[in-house]
């Protein structure tokens, strides 16, 4: 096993600088046992980007105000499959159509790779978006498909309206494809098999296993399988060039362990590890975190593996798998695992906020241009919109998309409105990926600009 790999308990220790200045660390805390790879800051670099492909069409009208929003049932499910670049179009305008017609709301991303989607369907359609999956989609990939990935916890619906896009790859890599097989396909375990494996490996191998978390850090920050290695990284680029260094000298033959959300990251990072780098056998849980969370409750005599909350990209913004918090709020510093994006509209910056923060600063960032702007527009008018349009206040308005009054709001303490001018750009540029700590600074520093400017913070009754 790699020599920077060796841990001490479950803590791993720091270990030298590799060649892509990524370096394996950990978070030495009582808490927080995850091994981490850091990444230094390289965000200068960065551009903004986006391989999605927009198709001019007509959106076909969705039926999604005839289902009460309180039965969505929030799912999975993907398929690598070799389509033909000019049948993408009319795949995307049956499944707007075909899933309009149930209701369903969410994001399906196709490609020549295959498709993925991530949606939210009414409880009394499911057995039709079954049936539909059978007779409908089985067939033009291949003739099998996973299990519908059910999430562990629901609420209201999960997603706002139904968006089927085509995108260059499902999951952009940053690699030549011809240079990797996704054929090559890594072996999937059932939530059993992984639990048992991990947890039996060291007592039948003599070490640890390389356990490899394929997500971006703000899903780690928050929660993690014992003993994984997390990369400090913003995008899947950065996920595969860390999983390449970390097994960079390691044995060929020795099994590689990794996980993701759902199980589409590690499906593509598996086959570019065993096809491109030789490697004999690299296991991941079929339906990733979500599918073991699932399991593991249903396990009353087993520990689960997994730690904390597992991030999800819908409006839940994460469901609890265990009851460990190892976040901490970016304003207070208090101990929170709860996500949510700044309420000015401007900013939209992601960050931990305690429920206390969220209340007290309106859902902002608690910065004095976000909550000023927030807290003005609020305080001036109670009624955001009228028959013929939102109400403007000195130019700023609340903004609310058709179907995002119904939207999952459990991740909020309080009724989150976003508020903001039209057009109006934040000076720091999200599209970089920005991090809250790069905004905010270490938790507790933006409340320091309240007393540089002679301000009182505001009290939780402001809401």
């Amino acid at each position: 096993m790699l020599s920077r790999l060796v841990s001490i308990g479950r803590i791993a220790q720091r270990v030298p600088r590799v060649p892509l200045n990524i370096a394996i660390t950990a978070r030495v805390t009582k808490e927080h046992l995850c091994s981490r790879a850091v990444k230094p800051s390289v965000y200068a670099s960065l551009k903004s980007f986006s391989s999605s492909t927009f198709v001019s069409r007509h959106q076909p009208e969705s039926k999604v105000s005839g289902f009460d929003p309180s039965t969505y049932k929030t799912l999975a499910f993907y398929k690598f499959y070799d389509f033909e670049q000019d049948e993408l179009a009319a795949f995307r305008e049956q499944l707007l159509t075909d899933f309009g017609e149930f209701g369903i709301v969410g994001r399906i991303y196709l490609s020549t790779e295959g498709l993925n989607a991530q949606i939210a369907c009414p409880e009394s359609q499911l057995d039709h978006l079954k049936a539909y999956v059978d007779s409908k989609i089985k067939p033009r990939v291949g003739g099998d498909l996973m299990d519908l990935n059910f999430g562990t916890e629901h609420g209201m619906r999960s997603f706002r309206a139904l968006h089927v896009r085509i995108r260059k790859q499902l999951v952009a890599d940053g690699l030549n494809p011809d240079s990797y097989d996704l054929k090559n396909v890594p072996s999937h375990l059932t939530p059993a098999e992984w639990h048992e494996k991990l947890e039996n490996y060291e007592a039948k191998h003599g070490k640890k296993p390389i356990l490899i978390d394929m997500r971006n850090h703000y899903e780690s920050e928050v929660g993690f399988f014992d003993g994984a290695i997390c990369p400090d990284v913003d995008t899947f680029r950065g996920s595969i060039e860390a999983m390449n260094e970390i097994c960079e000298n390691v044995p060929k033959d020795q099994e590689i362990f990794m996980y993701c959300t759902g199980g589409i990251r590690c499906t593509k990072a598996g086959a570019i590890l065993q096809s491109a780098s030789g490697f004999d056998t690299v296991h991941l849980v079929e339906g990733g975190v979500t599918s073991y969370g699932r399991w593991i409750e249903t396990q009353k005599d087993k520990e689960s593996l997994f730690r904390g909350k597992n991030f999800t990209f819908d409006a839940r913004l994460g469901e609890k798998i265990t009851d460990e918090v190892f976040g901490k709020c970016n304003i207070c510093g208090s101990p929170c695992n709860r996500y949510q994006n700044c309420s000015h509209a401007s900013c939209n910056l992601l960050m931990l906020c305690c429920p206390s923060c969220a209340s007290q600063f309106l859902n902002t960032c608690a910065r004095l241009k976000c909550y000023d702007t927030v807290h003005d527009y609020l305080d001036k008018t109670t009624n955001h919109f009228r028959p013929d349009g939102p109400v403007l206040v000195d130019g700023v308005r609340a903004f609310l998309k058709q179907g995002e009054e119904n939207m999952d709001k459990t991740h909020t303490s309080s009724e989150r409105i976003v508020v903001g001018k039209q057009g109006e750009v934040c000076e720091h540029e999200h599209h970089r990926r920005m991090r809250a700590i790069e905004i905010l600074g270490e938790p507790g520093e933006v409340l320091k600009e309240w007393a540089r400017a002679n301000r009182e913070l505001p009290s939780n009754s402001t809401l």
